[in-house]
């Protein structure tokens, strides 16, 4: 970790002048004004929203069977 501390990953705000909550899908931290709402939980962007609801798209891949 940097001494500089947390930073907002759209917006840029230090944590000194912004309270940050990390994305429980990628751990990146994000401000109230940046946040991505869904379904109740917030994170930081859409993106991780679907990989956390609905898996990546490996996920799914992994599930068809090669073809002979």
């Amino acid at each position: 970790m940097s001494d500089e501390g947390q930073k907002c990953i759209r917006c840029g705000d230090p944590e000194e002048s912004a309270i940050l909550e990390h994305c429980p899908t990628c751990g990146k931290h994000f401000c109230a004004d940046c946040v991505y709402r869904a379904t109740g939980r917030r994170f930081c962007s859409g993106e991780c929203a679907r990989a956390f609801f609905y898996g990546d798209s490996d996920d799914y891949d992994s599930d068809v069977d090669p073809a002979d």
